[in-house]
């Protein structure tokens, strides 16, 4: 299953993480004490508590985490993500809520730490490598963003919203005026009536080139797993 498909089935559930928190939120409040910080939590068992964290599954300390991060409680969330990781559950998920609530806090080299993490060992985690683009190109590292878009561009041309950031990217510079034109146009190929499409219309009709482009990381409210085109 592809890591959007498995995000989407996992996001599909925001009243069971609800559920889940309202059952389970006594338990947790003790064992929060226990719990360390964004990445490089861990739990720290005493034989005492060890057969009472036993009971406590992934799964529950996944949608504990959801359920906090969309209620704005981003410290808990990530201690409880941490904790799931550890638990072994699925790691696309977990690193996509981490990198999301990082991102929430503001602590943009938190969310790259999690997301290098995660694409050494998946490369191919185009969505993941997107947001990660975006992050650089909020902390002014321009470079290092094309490099991550035009590796995106690269492995999957058909997506239509690599295209667009990259092509704003090259156009902040004057020797690439011209690429930036082709992925424009290549933008409004695959998506005539995509979101960016009356812009990208205005910016191939200018007479005189202004410098425009995303000027921060997305609202994390707006990437949600299982999207085509994050953020």
């Amino acid at each position: 299953m592809s890591n959007g498909s498995r995000r989407s089935s996992e996001e599909s559930r925001p009243g069971q993480a609800l559920h889940h928190s309202r059952g389970l939120g006594f338990r947790f409040a003790c064992y929060f004490a226990i719990l360390g910080g964004c990445h490089s939590a861990t739990l720290h068992q005493s034989t005492d508590l060890q057969a009472q964290l036993a009971t406590v599954t992934a799964e529950d300390l996944f949608y504990l985490a959801v359920s906090h991060a969309r209620s704005g409680d981003l410290l808990r969330a990530e201690q409880y993500l941490s904790a799931a990781r550890q638990r072994g559950y699925d790691e696309a998920a977990v690193v996509y809520w981490l990198v999301r609530v990082c991102v929430a806090s503001s602590r943009y080299q938190s969310a790259l730490g999690h997301a290098g993490d995660h694409l050494r060992d998946h490369p191919l985690d185009w969505s993941l490598r997107l947001i990660v683009a975006s992050i650089h190109e909020v902390l002014g590292d321009n470079a290092r963003a094309r490099l991550e878009l035009e590796r995106v561009v690269r492995a999957a041309p058909g997506r239509p919203l690599p295209h667009y950031r990259l092509a704003m990217l090259y156009r902040s510079s004057e020797v690439d005026r011209e690429r930036a034109k082709e992925h424009l146009a290549e933008y409004l190929r695959l998506a005539p009536q995509g979101p960016h499409a009356p812009e990208v219309r205005l910016v191939l009709s200018e007479v005189v080139d202004v410098s425009i482009g995303p000027s921060r990381v997305p609202h994390p409210g707006a990437i949600e797993p299982g999207e085509a085109e994050l953020p």
